[in-house]
C-alpha cells in the first residue's frame, strides 16, 4: 500500500475520531446500568499499582487504560479504526481467529491475556461452548466491561474477571488448554515480549494451543498515524523467532488482510524423553 503523508495521516485520524463521537451516545446508553462503584471493588484503580507502560500516550492518549471514559470509548475506536485500517470488521477479525483453533478440539479452559474488552474471549465462547474463561487484563475498566458483554449474552456463568499483569499472571503451570491475547504486544516495552511469551507457554498445559492477533505488519507499519510508543521495535521483531524461544511448536504465521497477522501453535506433551503430540 503507498505510504501516507502528514495529510493523510490527518484526515485519517480526523475520520477515526469523528467516527468515535458518533458513536459514543450509543456506547453510554449501551453501558449506562453499570455500577462502577460496585463492579469496581475488589480490583485496583490507584495510579501507583499499574506497570509504569501503562502511563504512556498509548495511541496518544496518556493513562488510556486507567480512565474509564478511553475504556468505554474502545470498542468505538476499534470499530472506527479497524474497517478504516485493515478493510476487515472487529466480528471478522475476532471471529477468523476464532476459526484457527479446530472445532473439534477439547478445550475446557482458556485464558485471555490483556483482554481489553474481551471480543476475542466472547468469539471463542461461542465457538466452544463448553469451554469456561479466565479474562484477564490489567484494566480494572476493561474487565468491567468485558463482564458486561458476558452476562448480556448469558456467558457469565463461564468466566471470571480478574486484573493480571500478563509477565506474572500467578497462574500454576499447565492451568490452560488455550492461551490467547490479541493487540497487546505492540502496546508493551520490547524487554517485556518475551516475558510475556514465556508466561504463555509456562501457564499452557502439554497439549494445548497458544492464539495470538495484532497488527502492524509490512507496508502498513508506515502508515501508523496515532502514536504508539514502541511501534519502532514491534516492527522490527521476528514472531515465530519469538514464539518458538518461548517454548511452543508446530507455530503458523497466517497474514490476514492489510497488516493484520495471527500465530497460532501447540505446546508439546513431553513423554518418557520423547515429544509428542
Amino acid at each position: 500500500m503507498p505510504r501516507w503523508n502528514a495529510q493523510d495521516k490527518q484526515v485519517y485520524r480526523t475520520e477515526v475520531i469523528r467516527r468515535i463521537n458518533a458513536a459514543m451516545p450509543l456506547v453510554m446508553q449501551e453501558y449506562a446500568s453499570i455500577n462502577w462503584v460496585e463492579e469496581l471493588k475488589g480490583y485496583h484503580t490507584d495510579h501507583e499499582y499499574y506497570p509504569d507502560y501503562i502511563h504512556a500516550p498509548i495511541h496518544g492518549v496518556t493513562d488510556a487504560y486507567t480512565n474509564p471514559q478511553s475504556c468505554l470509548a474502545w470498542d468505538a475506536a476499534m470499530d472506527a479504526i479497524i474497517p478504516l485500517s485493515h478493510n476487515v470488521s472487529c466480528q471478522q477479525l475476532r471471529e477468523k481467529m476464532a476459526e484457527l483453533i479446530p472445532e473439534d478440539t477439547s478445550l475446557e479452559t482458556v485464558l485471555e491475556l490483556g483482554a481489553g474488552t474481551g471480543d476475542g474471549a466472547l468469539a471463542l465462547a461461542r465457538r466452544f461452548p463448553q469451554s469456561t474463561f479466565r479474562i484477564t487484563d490489567v484494566s480494572p475498566y476493561m474487565l468491567v466491561i468485558s463482564k458486561h458483554k458476558f452476562n448480556k449474552v448469558g456467558f457469565s456463568e463461564r468466566a471470571l474477571f480478574e486484573q493480571v499483569d500478563a509477565r506474572h499472571t500467578g497462574y500454576p503451570d499447565n492451568s490452560f488448554a488455550l492461551v490467547t491475547s490479541s493487540l497487546l504486544l505492540h502496546e508493551t516495552p520490547k524487554e517485556w515480549i518475551p516475558k510475556i511469551l514465556k508466561e504463555m507457554y509456562r501457564i499452557t498445559k502439554p497439549g494445548g494451543w497458544v492464539l495470538y492477533t495484532d497488527t502492524y505488519r509490512g507496508e502498513y507499519a508506515l502508515n501508523a498515524s496515532f502514536q504508539e510508543p514502541w511501534l519502532d521495535d514491534f516492527i522490527h521483531f521476528n514472531f515465530e523467532y519469538e514464539f518458538a524461544k518461548a517454548g511452543f511448536t508446530e507455530l503458523n504465521y497466517i497474514r490476514y488482510a492489510v497488516g493484520l497477522w495471527y500465530m497460532v501453535g501447540r505446546k508439546l506433551v513431553v513423554c518418557q524423553g520423547n515429544f509428542a503430540k
